[in-house]
């Protein structure tokens, strides 16, 4: 098994085998909202904007707890949370730090409520932090952050699905960073597609290793929205065009997404789930890993035998997906 610490945190071990490199980083964005309806912000060391708490994934918690405990390390409030905002990832929300490195964020973003009032900040990553009027503060956010809080205004029932966007320098995600930290766990963003019929059956395709059939989904690749990813997943492995229309669930529970591969890779995993309509293709196997590919009713899928407890749970998902969006 390989050696490897997280006691300084997931980006520092992983920064000190990758240098400043571009790397995908898990992260989740709160927008905390007081009894006045007012909006949580703070003002950072690294950035001269204003932002809103939030933080990386570390590898045993889930984005809930995630964007909790950000919110407390770096502003002293507690929250609970109230929805999903949704994904962001586009590669134009890219950060560059000013010591150089770099970031594709995987950002969740929440609308959360303060149930408590009494500002403490880290004194580290946050300097001040306080509970401001949003058209008082909206023109000092950043643009990812503003296009958030718009979202928020003008969807208040309703996450938001990203566009579909290949940037020029697509490369894996995954592959990259083996070549340094070898089958050390890595934090990986994964998007899944949820394909009907007209039947209301699901478009799934016969894993070879691993004997069940399942959704097509796979890791995102540096330089493509979280859109693209599914999109391109469910061409690579089943041949059928599709356009993402409605996210319906995001699985963060490391009890379902922490594991080790065959080949003895360890992995901690994310995954977005999100419907998507046929727009084009036609069905067709990759023979390499998919040797099969089928729509299937979800009862017969979920029955399945060996399926994995994240496969079952995606699939529970799916199949109550009026009532979502879920977080897990």
């Amino acid at each position: 098994m390989s050696q490897q610490s997280f006691a300084d945190g997931y980006i520092k071990w992983l920064r000190s085998h990758v240098g400043h490199q571009l790397i995908y980083l898990v992260y989740t964005n709160a927008f905390v909202f007081d009894e006045e309806n007012r909006l949580l912000v703070q003002e950072r060391y690294d950035f001269d904007w204003v932002s809103v708490p939030g933080g990386a994934l570390e590898p045993h918690e889930s984005l809930l707890d995630c964007v909790r405990r950000e919110t407390f390390e770096e502003t002293g409030i507690e929250c609970t949370v109230e929805r999903l905002i949704g994904v962001y990832s586009h590669p134009r929300y890219n950060l560059l730090y000013p010591n150089g490195d770099q970031v594709q964020q995987w950002g969740a973003a929440f609308v959360c409520r303060a149930t408590s009032s009494d500002i403490k900040v880290d004194g580290r990553e946050t300097l001040k932090a306080s509970f401001r009027p949003v058209e008082e503060i909206r023109h000092r956010l950043p643009i990812h952050y503003q296009e958030m809080l718009q979202f928020i205004e003008s969807h208040p029932n309703q996450a938001h699905v990203e566009e579909v966007y290949f940037g020029p320098n697509g490369r894996p995600f995954y592959s990259t960073m083996r070549q340094y930290v070898g089958q050390a766990q890595l934090i990986l963003p994964g998007v899944s597609a949820a394909v009907f019929n007209e039947k209301g059956e699901l478009l799934v395709a016969h894993q070879k290793k691993r004997q069940y059939w399942d959704i097509p989904g796979g890791l995102a690749d540096l330089d493509e929205s979280s859109s693209a990813t599914a999109v391109r997943e469910t061409r690579e492995e089943t041949g059928m065009e599709v356009e993402p229309v409605r996210l319906l669930s995001v699985l963060s529970n490391p009890t379902l997404l922490t594991g080790t591969l065959s080949n003895g890779d360890e992995f901690r995993g994310v995954d977005l789930v999100l419907e998507c309509r046929i727009v084009g293709g036609e069905m067709r196997p990759d023979g390499v890993e998919v040797d099969q590919a089928a729509f299937k009713p979800i009862d017969e899928l979920i029955a399945q035998p060996n399926l994995r407890p994240f496969n079952r749970q995606r699939l529970l998902d799916i199949l109550n997906r009026d009532n979502g969006p879920f977080i897990s």
